[in-house]
């Protein structure tokens, strides 16, 4: 579901930021929708409210660095750049959620750098799309961690909707900043499809189920496997928009490097990471 969110981000006309306002309009209102039905309780102290609400900026940051990537460069560029999620995570989970560092997870975010650099190296024309797919991948680590810390204690479709509710408060305040808050278009036709498609599966449902694995898998393993989504988009993007994401041999070399590290971290991490 998620390697098909930058398909829907290219195809959808609307700007970054307006696009990401109704992304989360629609995700909010269909699982708080969902929520009261299934009796599930929306109750939280005003400190759990706080963390949820600042955790919830960071995503609405997340989305806005991955779709603006999207629309200055195309699909394939900024999930390369996004593909960095491992190295920022390997360096965070350790930190945030106190657990041991594994010497084998920094390798693996060298790896994949010299991928990005490789990349960078034969498009640099491309160089904003990787940079803001960077940043992308910086804030989904950020808050795909930290979720394995509230998942502890909250519900995964509670602390979905209120990161969204908080999303969605720091792009309409950085719309207000912008002077464009009232003039955010009204989604029509193909993009009212491809909006609701985006925000109802994409979003509401695949968000809320990533949330819900981590109390059965840790925030790194998560990760690793949503590497997963470059591969998935970049195939979907090729197959839909043809010539348009066709890149230089230099790129799909960089890109090999990425996924022979996704594909090869789960069976280093098993052998050399219960060893230490």
């Amino acid at each position: 579901m998620w390697g098909f969110t930058p398909v829907l981000g290219k195809l959808i006309s609307f700007k970054s930021l307006d696009l990401v306002w109704w992304r989360l309009l629609f995700s909010a209102v269909s699982l708080f929708l969902y929520l009261r039905y299934k009796g599930v309780s929306l109750k939280c102290s005003l400190k759990d409210l706080g963390h949820l609400f600042g955790w919830g900026a960071v995503v609405g940051l997340h989305w806005f660095f991955f779709y603006h990537g999207i629309k200055v460069s195309n699909v394939s560029v900024t999930l390369a750049g996004f593909s960095t999620i491992t190295l920022f995570a390997s360096i965070m989970q350790p930190i945030m959620l106190k657990k041991k560092f594994f010497w084998g997870d920094a390798l693996y975010g060298i790896i994949i750098v010299i991928g990005i650099l490789v990349i960078l190296q034969f498009e640099m024309r491309y160089a904003m799309g990787i940079l803001y797919g960077v940043l992308a991948a910086i804030t989904a680590a950020m808050f795909g961690i930290y979720n394995g810390r509230l998942i502890l204690k909250h519900d995964s479709g509670k602390i979905t909707f209120y990161e969204f509710l908080g999303a969605l408060i720091t792009i309409s305040f950085i719309q207000l900043w912008d002077g464009n808050l009232l003039n955010i278009p009204i989604p029509t036709g193909s993009d009212l499809i491809y909006l609701l498609f985006l925000s109802l599966v994409c979003t509401t449902l695949a968000f809320t189920l990533g949330v819900e694995i981590l109390k059965r898998i840790d925030p790194l393993t998560v990760i690793i496997t949503n590497n997963l989504e470059p591969i998935y988009g970049i195939v979907f993007s090729l197959l839909i928009f043809g010539e348009s994401e066709m890149m230089s041999g230099g790129f799909y070399l960089g890109a090999s490097l990425l996924l022979i590290a996704v594909f090869s971290y789960p069976f280093f991490k098993r052998k050399f990471s219960v060893v230490e």
